[in-house]
């Protein structure tokens, strides 16, 4: 399993199956869109309206981990300077399934019903889930990444996530929060 993959799934274990499941302890199946994004088109924008610089987003996620490299910062915004792709390759313990925007496009059409259309396709899922592709340090033992996971109504969160290697395992060392609805 490459690094990035063995990231991810450390946090869907911990976060979406094991006992941290934040909202989704009743979920059945997780629903997980196939094309990254990196999170920029998520944040908040400033009080006149523009758009967070990155290094001003940069600096606020230093303060909220200092422990953060900036090595590893860099190489996220490096990594997500294109999109990528998720392929079915986690082995979680709950059912999941990759979505492209082919499919979410039939559900959230402009004549669509949206989220009671999708609930009807996904059945007992916690929403859809959104990540960016995986940021390391030079020596691969930080990660960085950003997940969203949108739901019906005001219903969603989106996280910049900090992870550390120990003794071989992936451990979350910090989650900051950038939005919530």
């Amino acid at each position: 399993m490459p690094p990035n993959t063995k990231c991810l799934q450390a946090w869907i274990d911990a976060k979406l199956i094991g006992n941290e499941r934040s909202g989704t302890k009743n979920a059945k199946q997780f629903v997980i869109f196939d094309t990254t994004n990196s999170g920029d088109n998520h944040l908040l924008p400033d009080g006149n309206g523009q758009a967070v610089p990155w290094e001003k987003t940069a600096e606020s996620l230093r303060k909220a981990d200092p422990a953060l490299q900036q090595g590893t910062l860099d190489e996220f915004r490096k990594v997500n300077a294109r999109q990528g792709f998720l392929r079915r390759s986690f082995h979680p313990s709950i059912d999941y399934v990759i979505v492209n925007s082919a499919q979410l496009e039939s559900i959230f059409c402009k004549t669509c019903r949206s989220w009671l259309a999708y609930y009807k396709q996904f059945p007992g899922s916690q929403g859809l889930l959104t990540f960016s592709r995986v940021g390391f340090n030079a020596d691969g033992t930080q990660a960085f990444f950003y997940f969203s996971n949108s739901c019906d109504g005001l219903c969603g969160t989106g996280d910049y996530v900090v992870m550390e290697k120990h003794d071989g395992r992936w451990i979350i060392q910090r989650e900051v929060n950038m939005w919530v609805s």
